[in-house]
């Protein structure tokens, strides 16, 4: 074995720089000409798979019904969360509105489930609503007389082109 090793050695010693390029240039070539033909095989054996099988005909109805189309939401609601959602009638929104015009006093505040809090409103002190003055005040812009008879007019002259 030890002169195995020293004439491993004194082979690589009378090489040049030349040579060792060539031989691993050669050893390259090699493991990608295997692997090319390794690829070859392969592909070849995957069209005979898809050539020997029947194509399956797609069935559109059946993908149709297994597409969810209310997929279930990812939030981890707790209990309370889920009952709050399926009793709710007014919208979050709706309710932050109404909530700037007749603010709402509250009695007591408790945890549910150790999370949520929950404040119990005071029935006895109903709110009172915000006076219309401090209420923002909407424009409503309607058509003047004489763009609305301009706008009948053309649709009277439209009508007869199309007749």
């Amino acid at each position: 074995m030890g002169h195995f090793i020293k004439d491993i050695f004194s082979f690589l010693k009378t090489l040049s720089t030349i040579d060792f390029i060539l031989y691993f240039a050669v050893l390259i070539l090699m493991i990608l000409i295997i692997s090319l033909i390794y690829v070859i095989k392969n592909s070849e054996e995957g069209e005979k798979e898809l050539t020997s099988d029947e194509p399956e005909l797609l069935d559109l109805q059946t993908i149709v019904d297994t597409i969810d189309e209310n997929p279930q939401p990812v939030i981890d609601m707790t209990t309370y969360e889920a009952e709050q959602e399926e009793k709710a009638i007014i919208s979050y929104d709706e309710l932050i509105k109404s909530s700037k015009r007749e603010p709402i006093h509250y009695a007591e505040e408790e945890l549910v489930d150790n999370e949520i809090k929950v404040k119990k409103v005071n029935l006895n002190q109903l709110a009172v609503p915000i006076s219309t003055e401090e209420l923002p005040k909407v424009e409503v812009k309607l058509f003047h007389y004489e763009k609305e008879e301009a706008f009948l007019n053309t649709l009277k002259q439209l009508n007869e082109l199309l007749n």
